[in-house]
């Protein structure tokens, strides 16, 4: 029974081993850090569905494969974050839309946290400048419990440079204005693909009154390794976070199919 069961989940694991593509995808992360020396523990499930088939047989960077290739999906996710004593569930709900027939970039996704009645919305609308270039206008809408809904809009754009060795670069940026705090966040990224299966990559943030003078930043290192082609491994940590002040560490895991 034992040597059974220990097939069964090798077989699990390693189907799609030596696919070529995949066209749902599974992953599990988990955050620890602390708040004023309260710790805090996050968990998060998701799960992508594409409409069509996303190939890894080239040479693009399996993380990177369904943008380069621009298929469609649509997702929903399930959070759950302590704090000491207290304890939220969250859920949401998106689609990112992408075609290769056009250039058109479409992005939106709807979160609502159990408890009260806080949601937020956040969306993307771009466009291909080239097959691995985007450019698009962002907007975050955050509507609390305790009312006093507002609005804040940017620009965000990501670019894959081929270095031609078979490693590459990903490249983002994005600025967002907080029109009710007279202050912008920036954003900036770098990823280092060496190869198909692994990356590393460094990210910074900071919000400010003026481009140059921060009053709050964060700087992360983050990691992702594919042991298995339908595998993945990923690591990363936020130096004094912004949305905490804290270090944060993440853990996770995915599973294509």
């Amino acid at each position: 029974m034992k040597r059974s069961m220990l097939a069964l989940l090798i077989a699990v694991v390693s189907t799609g081993v030596a696919a070529n593509s995949y066209q749902n995808e599974s992953s599990v992360d988990y955050i620890n850090g602390d708040i004023n020396n309260i710790d805090v523990d996050a968990w998060q499930l998701k799960h992508q569905y594409f409409f069509n088939a996303v190939d890894t047989s080239g040479n693009t960077p399996r993380a990177e494969a369904a943008f380069i290739n621009k298929n469609a999906s649509v997702f929903g996710t399930l959070s759950r974050t302590s704090v000491g004593d207290f304890d939220q569930n969250g859920w949401s709900v998106g689609g990112e839309y992408m075609d290769q027939s056009h250039n058109f970039y479409g992005k939106l996704e709807w979160m609502h946290y159990s408890g009260d009645d806080s949601q937020d919305v956040e969306g993307t609308l771009g466009y291909f400048i080239s097959n691995d270039w985007l450019v698009g206008a962002i907007f975050e809408h955050n509507r609390p419990d305790q009312g006093g809904s507002s609005t804040n809009y940017g620009v965000m754009t990501k670019k894959l440079w081929d270095l031609g060795t078979g490693d590459m670069i990903n490249l983002e940026a994005n600025i967002l204005d907080y029109r009710n705090d007279s202050a912008t966040r920036y954003g900036v990224g770098a990823d280092y693909y060496f190869g198909k299966n692994f990356s590393a990559g460094v990210g910074y943030q900071w919000i400010s009154d003026g481009v140059l003078s921060e009053s709050e930043d964060s700087l992360s290192l983050r990691t992702k390794w594919f042991a298995l082609p339908n595998l993945s491994l990923s690591a990363s940590v936020a130096f004094d976070a912004l949305e905490t002040g804290d270090d944060l560490y993440q853990v996770g895991a995915s599973y294509r199919f």
